[in-house]
């Protein structure tokens, strides 16, 4: 009964404003600033700022998460970098299967690895975020970031718009792979807090926006269902990009059933590629954040 409760309320707190295709790429311009040990070059050569630079330790290998607060005109971006190497991508996907899920308050539960890179750097962060969000009491402040920097924009635009209701409708998560970051009631939570809007945006088979696999994907091929809470859920809107995401080739709104893991998106393929990942909007990712946004 209480599984079903969950997908009731989810279908009423959804929120549905239109996907702004400028802002998403803007957005992955200061993702891509995440992974730069200069972030200035990505934020100037958008009209934009770095206010502040925000490094951690974040797991027991000593891995580095990055962040980057940055403005433009209208927007504060609050960014986190991704998986930087394949023995961090390994701690992450242990983590996530070995360890159970850390309950946030009055907001579902999040993967435990997730959680601890972005308190490894949240409480400094938010601070400082704060502050500016004061100075500038107009702009839309828009969470992004790439693979597991989506995962830690998640959790972070969450936790941000449960601190602050006022600015719920203009809070935004921008993310590009985001792996699943936590369970129904996460999902349902985070939908309903981010109220300016959610989109997870999927390069054709990218295979890391599906992982931790859902409960059914371990034992059937077929989608997500809202059913169970203890496994792992996606929030917010897909938006599928099922080429090569170079300008003016089409995309999806995956609004369809069931909700966020819409069957007919990314989730109706059999099989996912590694290299998908890498790349969105034709970009390298990390590699043209590491060039100050500017392809090699």
């Amino acid at each position: 009964m209480r599984d079903g409760f969950f997908v009731v309320i989810f279908a009423i707190f959804r929120i549905a404003y239109g996907f702004d295709y400028a802002l998403a790429k803007l957005a992955l311009e200061f993702s891509a600033a995440a992974y730069a040990i200069d972030p200035w070059p990505c934020a100037l050569k958008n009209n934009g700022t770095v206010l502040y630079v925000k490094t951690a330790k974040c797991d027991v290998l000593n891995d580095e998460c990055w962040s980057v607060i940055g403005a433009t005109k209208t927007e504060l971006f609050v960014s986190f970098s991704g998986t930087k190497s394949k023995e961090q991508l390994v701690t992450e996907l242990l983590e996530s299967i070995g360890r159970p899920k850390h309950k946030l308050h009055n907001a579902g539960s999040v993967h435990y690895y997730f959680y601890s890179a972005l308190k490894s750097m949240w409480h400094s962060l938010s601070a400082v975020l704060n502050e500016f969000v004061d100075i500038m009491p107009k702009h839309r402040i828009v969470f992004t970031g790439h693979s597991l920097g989506g995962a830690l924009a998640s959790i972070a635009s969450t936790i941000f718009a449960q601190n602050h209701p006022q600015m719920s409708n203009r809070t935004f998560l921008i993310t590009f792979g985001q792996p699943r970051v936590g369970n129904i009631e996460y999902a349902m939570r985070h939908d309903e807090l981010v109220a300016g809007g959610s989109w997870r945006i999927v390069h054709a088979i990218d295979i890391v926006a599906h992982i931790p696999m859902c409960v059914e994907r371990l034992t059937r091929p077929i989608s997500c269902i809202p059913f169970y809470n203890h496994g792992s859920y996606h929030h917010g809107t897909e938006i599928w990009f099922p080429a090569n995401m170079t300008d003016g080739d089409e995309y999806r709104v995956c609004d369809g059933t069931p909700i966020n893991e819409d069957n007919s998106c990314s989730n109706a393929q059999r099989f996912y590629d590694i290299n998908d990942h890498l790349f969105y909007f034709g970009h390298h990712v990390s590699n043209y954040g590491d060039n100050g946004c500017v392809d090699d």
